[in-house]
């Protein structure tokens, strides 16, 4: 106990540059000691190295040992060895596949028990893989098992038995220890747990500043990973591709085409076999009478239409299209989507604390903003590389964009300023609407008691008031204009964005907003506390597909989980301590609070009625939960002198990190899982920071 009080008091005497050292030379110790650990502590004697005779073995072609498809298993028998590994060295397809090593020993002699599982890239880079095993005694078989039937025969080059481990330096997990090191030491050095945020000193601006680096770089991580060749142009596609009936064809790209040819509708091939259904939304009566279609595309009058929001093609596809004369890939304009998020959170951010000047604690905002990047599904959105994410990403951002003008259009005093930063306001919350229609209801119930209170503010100047009303209403009324124009030419209303006529699960038509309460139980189970299905392997998570039949209609469900599952947005249970407080200056902070959670459950009640159980939906809800629990928190919750309060700060901190941790484990666990097939090297790469 004394060599930890003379250690503390040295670090409390410690410059940056020496906490840095010191943090990089403890990295280093652990990466060499504790995750190379097996390269410098051997095991004794007993465990000679021994390659297994491949040769010997039906199939063999003189340089390896095919498994194939219809049997992707071998066996080795006769053995007679302790063993403590097994490393296998594989060649064959370029994708991840699974399996699973079983054996037999002299404690378990007559039944082949599986003793690990493995993940594997034949045809990548991670084509080689070592397995711990623990022999009781010698090992007499050794069974490999390939998990998921295999699409082409996967070859074994050589098979070796305690294979001496050799100094596997993990350049990411160096780096990432080193940096948590390095700022825990800087919390305990220069008591930031202590420090409440003051935007005005410079200290306190650069780390909010380092904060926004490091989310910035774990998405430019998702880019770079998340293409094998780093492709992020595709050629302007051809009319085959354009008309392909797959599912995974992207919308935007089939809109831009369209566009491109002065129309609407798009240039899809219509089976005329559609309009003789009795309901053409029925996928059962499609299914049955093998009708082929475009899945996922609005039917309306003998034409295909996308009904997904056009602001990604705006702001992405277009001035892509425009300066190279090719289209983004789907990777691309996810990733400039989650920069523009992601920057537009922060902005968001420090509005509300300038707007609402909360006391908050340092800490708790700079670990709070990277939950609230995290805990909103950000990184998911961006990582899924599906065109079905793009307008989530797109909502996401100008919601964020919303909020932070919004705030800083309250504060303005200049007259130009005012008209400037309102005048962005209504522009955000038109390509809110052109984003996720939806969640248009959130901007909403935010900004109502905000631009209500200067409307009827006693004192206000009419000419203060018009320069609030004016340059928001106007972008609005023109871009609300154009938006139902656009609705009307295609399905006859200016309130039908097409959703009514998607070719999917079930006919659409058919839901319809109905109180319940079993059914907003039921949306509160699934959208806030359905868990994640956790696992022992990396990434150690992963979302549900367990499906409920208990709705008395059918409901369509998929992969998900509950927002709580992100331990940030247990905030949210802190909404009622505000009402507590009777001061005239809180009572606009309790009407947004009450608001907004109240339209986060109506957003999520609508979205579970006409949607139903699905990630994406609970992703409408996301950031705006994200955002006020964190605001909630700083609200709250201190680093005060009572000993409940610090172990309440601590918990919290606590749980902040983990939001973190797990929002960034939701890249490589999604419901495209997109990462893990068209990058199985960075997968296995990225798995390999956690291996022991």
């Amino acid at each position: 106990m004394k060599t930890i009080k003379q250690v503390m008091q040295h670090m409390k005497q410690a410059s940056g540059g020496m906490l840095l050292i010191l943090s990089l030379f403890l990295a280093l110790f652990l990466e060499l000691f504790l995750f190379n650990g097996r390269f410098f502590f051997r095991f004794p004697g007993g465990y000679e190295r021994t390659e297994l005779d491949l040769s010997a073995m039906e199939g063999y072609n003189g340089e390896a040992l095919p498994l194939l498809p219809d049997n992707p298993s071998v066996s080795f028998d006769q053995l007679s060895l302790p063993v403590r590994s097994v490393t296998l060295h594989t060649a064959g397809p370029r994708q991840l596949v699974s399996g699973t090593v079983g054996i037999c020993d002299e404690a378990n002699a007559w039944r082949t028990a599986a003793a690990g599982h493995f993940q594997v890239n034949p045809g990548g880079r991670e084509s080689s893989f070592t397995l711990r095993l623990n022999s009781r005694g010698s090992l007499s078989r050794l069974r490999i098992t390939f998990d998921e039937p295999l699409e082409e025969p996967v070859f074994l080059l050589s098979v070796v038995l305690n294979e001496s481990p050799s100094l596997a330096l993990h350049p990411l997990r160096l780096l990432g220890m080193a940096g948590l090191l390095f700022c825990f030491f800087c919390v305990l050095r220069f008591r930031l747990y202590a420090e409440d945020y003051r935007p005005e000193q410079r200290s306190h601006r650069l780390m909010n500043l380092f904060v926004l680096a490091f989310c910035l770089l774990v998405s430019c991580g998702i880019l770079y990973g998340g293409s094998p060749d780093h492709t992020l142009l595709k050629p302007y596609p051809s009319l085959e591709e354009i008309r392909s009936p797959e599912m995974v064809v992207d919308a935007y790209m089939q809109q831009l085409d369209a566009f491109e040819k002065g129309q609407i509708a798009l240039d899809l091939d219509v089976n005329p076999k559609l309009k003789e259904l009795d309901n053409p939304y029925d996928k059962g009566e499609r299914d049955k009478k093998e009708i082929s279609y475009h899945w996922d595309r609005a039917y309306y009058q003998g034409k295909y239409y996308s009904y997904f929001g056009l602001a990604p093609l705006f702001t992405v596809y277009y001035p892509v299209y425009w300066l190279t004369g090719m289209l983004p890939t789907e990777l691309l304009a996810g990733s400039l989507l989650a920069i523009f998020a992601i920057l537009a959170v922060f902005g968001a951010v420090r509005g509300l604390l300038l707007l609402f000047r909360p006391r908050a604690n340092l800490l708790l905002l700079l670990a709070g903003e990277t939950a609230v990047i995290s805990g909103s599904f950000l990184y998911l959105m961006q990582a899924s590389m599906n065109f079905y994410y793009l307008p989530l990403l797109s909502a996401a951002g100008w919601l964020a964009a919303f909020t932070a003008f919004t705030s800083y259009a309250c504060l303005a005093e200049k007259p130009w300023r005012r008209i400037f930063l309102f005048a962005l306001c209504g522009l955000s919350f038109v390509m809110l609407v052109l984003s996720r229609p939806n969640m248009a209801l959130l901007a909403v119930v935010f900004a109502a008691p905000l631009f209500l209170g200067i409307l009827l503010e006693k004192g206000g100047t009419v000419s203060k008031k018009l320069q609030s009303a004016l340059p928001f209403l106007l972008p609005v009324l023109l871009g609300g204009a154009a938006i139902m124009y656009y609705n009307y030419i295609r399905f006859g209303s200016p309130f039908e964005f097409g959703t009514t006529y998607q070719l999917t699960e079930s006919d659409i038509r058919y839901n319809h907003l109905v109180f319940s309460l079993h059914h907003f139980g039921s949306m509160l189970y699934h959208y806030f506390g359905e868990p994640f299905v956790y696992q022992e392997f990396f990434p150690f998570l992963r979302f549900t597909t367990e499906k409920c039949a208990d709705f008395g209609n059918y409901l369509y469900q998929e992969y998900s989980a509950g927002l709580f599952q992100m331990p940030l947005n247990l905030g949210l249970l802190l909404f009622c301590l505000p009402l507590s407080s009777r001061s005239q200056k809180d009572s606009r902070k309790k009407q947004v609070c009450i608001l907004v959670l109240l339209g986060i459950l109506a957003l999520g009640y609508v979205n579970f009625l006409l949607g139903g159980i699905h990630i994406r939906y609970v992703c409408d809800l996301s950031l705006a939960a994200a955002l006020l629990s964190l605001f909630l928190v700083l609200e709250h919750i201190h680093f005060d002198g009572t000993k409940s309060a610090r172990i309440l700060y601590v918990i919290v901190l606590s749980l902040l990190f983990l939001t973190a941790g797990r929002g960034i484990l939701t890249i490589f666990s999604n419901e495209t899982n997109a990462i893990l097939h068209r990058n199985p090297d960075f997968y296995l790469w990225a798995g390999q920071m956690f291996r022991i």
